[in-house]
This record gives C-alpha cells, structure tokens and sequence, in this order.
C-alpha cells in the first residue's frame, strides 16, 4: 500500500510540474505574420508576433496602444494551441488564438472596441530568423 501512496504523490507532483510549464511553450520565438479581416480578405497586413517571458506582443499593434500581455499555451500531438488577450486603453482588447507546428503558425484575432461591432482577423505566418 505504501508504495501505491509514493506512485501517486510522485505522479501528482510530475503532472503539476508539467502543467506550470505549459504557459511558456512558445518563449523566445518570433513570428512573421500575415493578417487579414476575415470579411476583407483581400487586404493583407504584416505583423511580427513575439513569445518572450510568459508574455505575447504584436509590433504592428503597438501603434494602436497595444501591449504585451500574458499568454496560456499547451502542446497536443506536437501542435502548440495558446491564446492571450492584449489591451489598449483606448482601442479596447484583441484576443489571440493559435497553433503551431514546427516552424508555422496559423490563427484567429478578435478585436473588441466600446462602440463598433467585432472584428474578426486570421492569420498564418513562419518562424521568424531574427
């Protein structure tokens, strides 16, 4: 019986361990991305996604007000899915969700906004060199 108690304290402990880790899948990597609203397809933008210290952050929002914010993530089959939302005082929040597989990612974008309807924008993109 006492080894049965130590089997289970010891998987209780590993699958915390690996669940805590789970929110920095993506750390120290950088995406190029190509964007679109959903309803325009035909207007492509570029953006570079960057995963550093538990956080997510789109250069091409900064000029909007947008931040850095924290990101969830977990692995499934070699598939990273995360998601995150980022806030701008002014412009409201986008929230990002994804996958990734091996060096491409692919995803959706929200943008939220007091006082306009909701935008829809998706994405796919490769790692980034830099």
């Amino acid at each position: 019986m006492s080894h049965l108690k130590y089997f289970s304290i010891i998987l209780v402990v590993v699958a915390l361990t690996c669940g805590n880790n789970t929110d920095k899948l993506l750390d120290g990597k950088s995406f190029m991305l190509t964007t679109w609203d959903v309803n325009h397809p035909e207007k492509l933008d570029k953006d570079l996604l960057i995963f550093k210290n538990g956080m997510m952050d789109s250069e091409a929002c900064h000029q909007y007000g947008f931040s850095a914010a924290a990101y969830k993530s977990k692995i499934e089959n070699d598939k990273i899915s995360f998601s995150g939302t980022i806030s701008s005082a002014t412009e409201g929040t986008i929230r990002i969700d994804g996958n990734s597989f091996k060096n491409k990612i692919e995803g959706t974008m929200l943008w939220k906004k007091a006082g306009q309807a909701e935008i829809k924008y998706a994405f796919k993109g490769y790692l980034s060199s830099d």
